[in-house]
């Protein structure tokens, strides 16, 4: 996720777990949308997005909890 998130972003720093998402990252709503599609295609799988509260997605590690808890194969 951290390599996609350098690449989407054109991030010059390094990611890490804790690297907040929209005040350390500047990454938007609509390139957290884009973010869960790529990784949907990139690692073949379904992504639940009933339940996400960007609210909670803070950091890099909150989303990765996320998408670990809610995803299933394709």
């Amino acid at each position: 996720m951290a390599n996609l998130l350098v690449r989407m972003l054109r991030l010059e720093q390094p990611v890490t777990e804790g690297s907040k998402l929209e005040d350390e990252l500047g990454m938007s709503s609509s390139q957290g949308v884009q973010l869960i599609l790529d990784l949907e295609r990139d690692l073949s799988i379904m992504i639940d997005v009933e339940d996400l509260d960007q609210d909670e997605m803070v950091t890099v590690g909150d989303l990765a909890d996320y998408i670990t808890a809610h995803a299933t194969p394709q």
